[in-house]
């Protein structure tokens, strides 16, 4: 029997895969995140996730099991990845306030030559925003890292008035699909 493998250096992946049951080995994949922009929105995030399952299976053994996964928001057919600057989450926040926006987790599970390509997804709608909330958010620098400037289970769920479908997907990892696909593997 083969190892579990997550392809992210993300602490809160790391607390979801822990929801599945299996344990997980951790190892950052160093991937271009680059998006094609020719393909078809899930496609592309997909295509992030493959890449990243990709770059970590030379490591390992044939029966090892490799989940990758990339989370974007998409509002208005923008992608809202994650923000390198203040500015560009104030801007991310600015475009979600009093909107709804879908949040999309693409999931790759790849053991030796089988791969498994998968995505759930969620509506989430923020409430208005005055700038004084938007600038009283961005001082807790909870932006850095979170695809579209936010982590619904941190200081921005004082914004979210709905959610609709898959809330693990939004913090980056569908628990309940992934356990299911694990079944299986």
């Amino acid at each position: 029997m083969g190892k579990y493998v997550l392809a992210s250096t993300s602490p809160r992946r790391h607390e979801l895969i822990e929801l599945t049951g299996y344990t997980f080995e951790t190892i950052g994949p160093d991937v271009d995140e680059t998006m094609n922009e020719a393909l078809e929105i899930e496609a592309r995030i997909i295509d992030v996730a493959k890449r990243k399952a990709e770059a970590v299976a030379h490591a390992y053994h044939e029966d090892d099991t490799i989940l990758a996964c990339d989370t974007v928001v998409v509002c208005d057919d923008l992608v809202l990845g994650k923000p390198t600057t203040r500015a560009e989450a104030k801007s991310m926040m600015q475009t979600l306030a009093g909107r709804s926006h879908r949040v999309i987790t693409g999931c790759v599970l790849k053991k030796g030559p089988v791969t498994k390509e998968f995505y759930e997804d969620a509506v989430v709608t923020f409430s208005k925003i005055q700038a004084s909330e938007i600038d009283v958010y961005l001082d807790t620098e909870e932006f850095y890292g979170k695809a579209g400037g936010y982590a619904v289970q941190g200081y921005a769920a004082r914004f979210v008035t709905s959610l609709k479908g898959d809330y693990y997907s939004v913090m980056g990892l569908p628990v309940s699909r992934v356990y299911r696909e694990l079944l299986f593997t």
